[in-house]
C-alpha cells in the first residue's frame, strides 16, 4: 500500500503544522513574556545535536504551553501523536491550528528571519512532534541517494536542502538495500520489530517505538525487513 501523507507549508509564518498565526482572538492581550531559543522552550527536549542537525522531541501533555520561543533554522518535522493545538505569533491572537494525522511530515524554510511563536495543546491527549533542525549552513554538494531501486521508499519531499521518503513495511515485507548518500535521520511513526541487514555485518533486530529516531551516517548500505506482527512506518530524511 502506497502511503504518501505529506503536509505542505501553509501560511507566510512558516512551519505549516504549528507556526502559522491565525485570527482567533485570545483575551485581546499582547504577549508579555520574553521569547527563549527553541531548545529552551517548555516541552521541547533537545535529544541530539551536532554541526549538521539537531533533533527535538516536542512532547506536550494535555494543556501543555510551550511559552514563546524563537526558531532560527530551517526545520523538518514529523507528527507522532496528533492532537488539537493552537498557535500564537508575537503580537497576534492565539489561533486553533489544523489537526494533522499521525505521520504527517513538513518542511519549514525559516531562512534569515527568526520566527517566534508559542504552542498550546488544548486536547485531552498528548501531542508529539519529532523536529529535525538543519544546522548545516549550506548544502555539501555530496551525492544524495535516489532509492529508485527500492520502490518501497516513497519520496515525499525534495528541495535544495534535503530529501525525504516514507517507508511502510507490513509484517514479513522487506526493502532492498540502499546506500545512504549524505547524513540523515530516521523517524519512527509506527514501530515494530525491524531487522537491518548490512553487508559484511551480522543482522541487527530492533524493537522500534513511535517517536524513536536514528542518525543515518553517510555511505551506509542497508536492507530492511519487518520481522514482527505490526506494520512499521518510517520517515527518513537525507541532507544535501
Amino acid at each position: 500500500m502506497k502511503v504518501t501523507r505529506l503536509v505542505g507549508c501553509l501560511g507566510a509564518f512558516g512551519f505549516c503544522l504549528l507556526l502559522a498565526a491565525h485570527t482567533f482572538a485570545f483575551a485581546g492581550q499582547p504577549p508579555s513574556e520574553t521569547a527563549v531559543p527553541v531548545e529552551r522552550a517548555s516541552f521541547h527536549q533537545l535529544v541530539f545535536a551536532d554541526e549538521d542537525i539537531a533533533i527535538l522531541n516536542n512532547l506536550y501533555p494535555p494543556n501543555g504551553d510551550s511559552g514563546f520561543h524563537t526558531h532560527y533554522r530551517d526545520l523538518f518535522a514529523v507528527i507522532i501523536q496528533p492532537a488539537q493545538s493552537s498557535g500564537q505569533g508575537l503580537g497576534k491572537p492565539l489561533t486553533a491550528a489544523p489537526m494533522y494525522p499521525m505521520g504527517a511530515a513538513a518542511y519549514s524554510p525559516v531562512g534569515a528571519e527568526p520566527r517566534t511563536h508559542r504552542v498550546v495543546n488544548g486536547d485531552k491527549s498528548t501531542f508529539q512532534i519529532i523536529v529535525v533542525e538543519l544546522r548545516r549552513a549550506n548544502p555539501s554538494g555530496n551525492a544524495i541517494s535516489s532509492r529508485d531501486s527500492a520502490p518501497q521508499y516513497v519520496q515525499i519531499l525534495d528541495n535544495p536542502r534535503m530529501r525525504a521518503w516514507r517507508l511502510v513495511l507490513e509484517p514479513g515485507q522487506s526493502a532492498p538495500a540502499i546506500s545512504q548518500g549524505d547524513k540523515g535521520v530516521r523517524v519512527v511513526v509506527r514501530g515494530g520489530l525491524l531487522t537491518t541487514m548490512t553487508p559484511g555485518s551480522q543482522d541487527q533486530s530492533l524493537a522500534l517505538r513511535p517517536g524513536d529516531f536514528a542518525i543515518q551516517p553517510a555511505g551506509a548500505t542497508r536492507a530492511l525487513k519487518n520481522g514482527g506482527t505490526d506494520t512499521i512506518e518510517l520517515v527518513e530524511m537525507e541532507l544535501k
